[in-house]
Parts: C-alpha cells; structure tokens; sequence
C-alpha cells in the first residue's frame, strides 16, 4: 500500500463516498477507509443472514428453517451503532 495521499476519506457512507469518487476523477490520489469489513455507514445492509449472528456473537448460525443465508438482507439502520463492529483498517 502506498503511503502518500493527496485525501484520505474515513467512511464509506454516501457522502464519503461521493466525495471520493469526485477528488478521484479530479485526479486526486485517494485513500478511501472505513472501520467496518463492509461498505455503506448507515445505509449499508447485512448479506449473508450469517454475517448478522456472526455480529451480534451469536454461536449458532441461523436454523435451517429460515433457509439460505444470501436470501436475507437486514437494512443496517435496524442494528443500533453501538452493537456495530469496531474494528481498524489496517
């Protein structure tokens, strides 16, 4: 990975996003982060349904009655932020 940026963006919400996007194609050198292993901040969603038990620390995966994981999809705004994962990109 590079170390020199003309930008670095913390956050991968609609408006970082956007503003990344737009410094990029001014030919800024952008290095675009986000603390969580997803993209979106507050519009981002959970898929697989797996990634909601792995989440909330929950051992069992979700019963089998609820069928496939990557049919379920859970708008993030549903999870409050302080049960969203803390993690650093490194």
């Amino acid at each position: 990975m590079d170390e020199e940026y003309d930008v670095i963006v913390l956050g991968t919400g609609l408006t970082e996003c956007i503003l990344s996007g737009i410094m990029s194609v001014n030919g800024k050198k952008v290095l675009h982060m986000d603390r969580n292993p997803y993209y979106g901040g507050e519009s981002s969603s959970i898929t697989p349904l797996e990634e909601l038990y792995k989440r909330f620390q929950l051992l069992e995966g979700p019963p089998e009655s609820m069928g496939r994981g990557r049919d379920w999809n859970l708008p993030g705004p549903a999870l409050p932020r302080d049960r969203q994962p803390h993690q650093v990109v490194q």
